[in-house]
């Protein structure tokens, strides 16, 4: 039996890194009967049907210290909140919103301010100082050219962390 916690599920098989190793799994079909699902960020244990072949079976999800049901998430220890500078302009009302969701489950925030070479440098500037000054932390990136990518980097390790931002910002 191994301890492991799900990176992804695609049409129920659940991709689950334990030891190092990235396995391809399947639930138990107990999980419907006590009405849970396991979901992307669950810490799981399994085990092994094939070790030449990565495939396991999920037996037991273990204690969740969060959840989100949409998308459905458990476990997030960060929240990366990605806004661009412009194209599209940056919606910080939408911003506002998610931070109060964040606050509410007690995530740790970093924002993101992403296509940072499509708008001056004052403007940046003045979404940045709103945000650290109420205690956020910002990063600003330019995905395209790498800008900024290795402190995001560094902000994801040994962390559960999704990405949230309108469609087009770059999720990086």
């Amino acid at each position: 039996m191994l301890e492991g916690v799900i990176l992804s599920n695609i049409s129920n098989i659940y991709i689950v890194e334990a030891d190092n190793k990235i396995y391809k799994c399947n639930a138990r079909g107990k999980f419907k009967n006590i009405d849970i699902t396991p979901v992307v960020g669950d810490k799981v244990n399994i085990e092994l049907l094939d070790k030449d072949k990565n495939i396991a079976i999920i037996t037991e999800i273990l204690e969740r210290y969060n959840y989100i049901k949409r998308p459905k998430l458990a476990n997030l220890a960060k929240l990366i909140l990605v806004v661009s500078a412009k194209l599209p302009k940056p919606d910080l009302l939408m911003l506002d919103k998610q931070l109060a969701f964040a606050e509410f489950l007690n995530l740790d925030v970093c924002i993101v301010i992403n296509k940072i070479d499509l708008e001056k440098e004052e403007k940046i500037k003045e979404i940045q100082k709103i945000y650290t000054d109420i205690g956020y932390k910002i990063i600003v990136t330019n995905a395209k050219s790498g800008q900024g990518v290795d402190r995001l980097h560094k902000e994801l390790q040994n962390n559960i962390s999704a990405f949230s931002g309108n469609s087009g910002v770059r999720k990086i």
